[in-house]
């Protein structure tokens, strides 16, 4: 999640717009993950750029889901904690598929490939998808399939979810 300090806040009337509001600085206390999606959206013969950060994979999946013919994916990128992506610092890279399934116990897994071939998993562990079932696909890249979910027991990924990224 995305908080702000109201000292952040941009105070200026009728900016950006309805329902709106705009801030100079967010910050993030959690350790978990979140994602960056480029939008590119075409107006008449004017493409625009938005850039939108879900701090969870079923706003992912709500966002995959308003793309039209005018609203098109650019790309998306998932940025890990050190203590998801097995280095000193947070790490943005691309995403490549994100995927859900269910664990032999019935626990909800997530499982997020990026574009150096690392696995990231939100269950210590557990990064073959073939042991998982009910496996749906939140987003992938090559197809840009993006399809919505609910997983009620859903958590986070946290300081024991496991990578196969190399330290670094």
């Amino acid at each position: 999640m995305f908080i702000s300090d109201e000292t952040c806040l941009v105070g200026l009337p009728g900016f950006p717009g309805p329902g709106r509001t705009a801030w100079r600085m967010v910050e993030r206390d959690s350790e978990d993950l979140w994602y960056h999606v480029r939008f590119r959206i075409c107006e008449e013969a004017k493409a625009r750029f938005k850039k939108l950060m879900p701090s969870d994979p079923s706003m992912l999946a709500h966002l995959l889901s308003q793309r039209s013919p005018e609203h098109k994916i650019e790309v998306v990128q998932i940025v890990t904690p050190p203590c998801m992506n097995g280095s000193s610092l947070e790490r943005m890279e691309k995403l490549i598929s994100a995927i859900v399934g269910y664990d032999r116990t019935g626990g909800c897994v997530l499982l997020h490939k990026v574009d150096s071939g690392a696995i990231y998993s939100s269950s210590p562990g557990m990064i073959d998808a073939g042991l998982l079932s009910n496996i749906r696909t939140i987003y992938d890249a090559t197809t840009a399939a993006g399809k919505h979910f609910h997983c009620s027991n859903y958590q986070t990924p946290n300081r024991s979810a496991t990578t196969t990224a190399p330290d670094g």
